[in-house]
């Protein structure tokens, strides 16, 4: 993958130049892609995320950085510019690559945008859709999934072995494809820890959260075991 930049007045790109030969700033513009009905159902989530039907044949995933509690009454979109790599878009895109290239199942980053305004910026990642994808949240209340919470247990380990502190694991975060592989998303100031430390099961236990916020009731000693066991394997 070869990771190179283009800008033009205020705004820049990172992208991958092996897959993209070609890019500007339409490329991140949902109402150009819905002109030529290319742009398909939201995703969902405060990021503001579409599906992207490309030309190329491929699937897109589209997302705009939005503010979320109370920082979103004062911008909706708008960060503090400290310089490009200390952008969220450019640090996700690089994270992401990094697991992308350790062999980690993470959708594959395309391009990240940096839209510069005086002493604030926008930003947009572009990453591959997994295709066939469903979110872990979605399988929450169905019996007898032991295997799965058994697999995400799994996945969940490869990425605190390889240092990866994801402060938004959630069962949204996680995404089972039509194989029943596993899939994390969504790296937006997420960071590589020393392996050691008590990171690790904060990770789980916000995950663990998530899914009884989802449920509206306490997970199931037998199934949060299941994802213990697929953990520690």
């Amino acid at each position: 993958m070869t990771i190179e930049i283009y800008s033009s007045k205020k705004q820049h790109i990172l992208y991958d130049a092996d897959h993209l030969s070609q890019i500007d700033g339409t490329f991140f513009d949902p109402e150009f892609w819905k002109h030529q009905n290319r742009l398909t159902e939201p995703s969902g989530g405060r990021g503001q995320a579409f599906f992207v039907d490309h030309p190329d044949g491929f699937q897109y995933l589209l997302r705009h950085y939005r503010r979320g509690g109370l920082a979103a009454k004062v911008s909706q979109d708008k960060y503090w510019y400290s310089g490009l790599e200390n952008s969220r878009p450019f640090q996700e895109f690089r994270l992401t690559h990094e697991l992308f290239t350790a062999g980690l199942p993470v959708p594959q980053p395309l391009a990240a945008r940096v839209c510069q305004s005086g002493l604030f910026y926008q930003g947009d990642l572009m990453t591959l859709k997994i295709p066939g994808a469903t979110p872990f949240a979605k399988f929450l209340p169905e019996p007898d999934q032991h295997q799965l919470w058994w697999n995400v247990g799994s996945m969940i380990a490869k990425f605190h072995k390889w240092g990866l502190n994801h402060v938004d694991l959630n069962a949204n975060n996680i995404l089972v494809d039509c194989n029943a592989k596993v899939w994390l998303i969504d790296f937006d100031r997420c960071k590589k820890m020393p392996v050691t430390g008590q990171w690790q099961e904060e990770n789980l236990q916000r995950l663990r959260r998530s899914i009884s916020k989802l449920t509206c009731r306490e997970v199931s000693d037998d199934l949060w075991q299941a994802l213990q066991k697929g953990y520690k394997s």
